[in-house]
């Protein structure tokens, strides 16, 4: 790929990973958000962490599209399971991206719908299948829906409510996919969503999942990136 590459994450444990995989790299600041650029062959490849919620991912994702003229964006790190056939460390790697704290029904917009964008933002198919050019067959991995919100995920209404409006379509929530998704969309830039499921479970169980593993979710989903930059560059 000709352009760079953009890896994506939201937090510091998750960006540390990254950049231990790819073996550092050359950090600048752009507009506040520490970048850094590494290299992997000829390919050029730009790490950032955006922080958490789909504010400040919005806002270091455009940075991405318009500045650096990113070729595609993966976005990386964990998110926490919402099916009773998820284990903790498992692969989620989602074919469609959607808000789960939306609503504007009463405008006469799905449920999850933001006017003047689609009910649902679809993942680039071509990566999806270069995902599945490296997949190894004893992972673990879950497709089906991504759910984006400014909420931890925990209490059993919250599950409750994504189950009914999506019909048990969202496998996983995490709270910057949605942004990625969303404005990688309206550059017409192709992405890619890579999770390690950290959390599974209710309540103040599910807090301390995602403490005990949030780490090791991010170091396995880094390592994937690994291959799959290989792949494309």
């Amino acid at each position: 790929m000709k352009q760079a590459i953009a890896l994506l994450a939201a937090m510091d444990e998750e960006l540390a990973e990254l950049l231990a995989c790819f073996g550092g790299g050359v950090a600048r600041e752009h507009f506040g958000v520490r970048m850094y650029d590494v290299k992997v062959g000829e390919q050029e490849v730009v790490i950032a962490k955006s922080g958490v919620g789909k504010v400040n991912a919005a806002m270091v994702m455009t940075l991405l599209a318009s500045d650096f003229n990113v070729g595609c964006v993966i976005n990386t790190g964990c998110a926490g399971g919402l099916k009773h056939d998820q284990e903790i460390l498992d692969f989620v790697v989602p074919e469609q991206v959607v808000y789960t704290d939306v609503d504007v029904r009463a405008l006469g917009f799905e449920y999850g719908q933001i006017l003047g964008s689609p009910p649902r933002f679809d993942v680039s198919k071509a990566l999806l299948e270069k995902f599945d050019a490296v997949r190894r067959p004893e992972w673990r991995c879950h497709h089906g829906v991504l759910g984006s919100s400014d909420a931890f995920i925990s209490e059993p209404e919250q599950i409750a409510r994504i189950e009914k409006h999506f019909h048990g379509e969202v496998v996983c929530a995490d709270m910057e996919g949605g942004a990625v998704a969303h404005v990688c969309t309206n550059f017409k830039i192709p992405f890619l969503v890579i999770r390690a499921i950290s959390d599974v479970g209710l309540g103040e169980k599910r807090a301390d999942d995602f403490r005990a593993f949030v780490r090791e979710a991010a170091r396995r989903s880094a390592q994937l990136c690994v291959g799959l930059v290989e792949t494309l560059q």
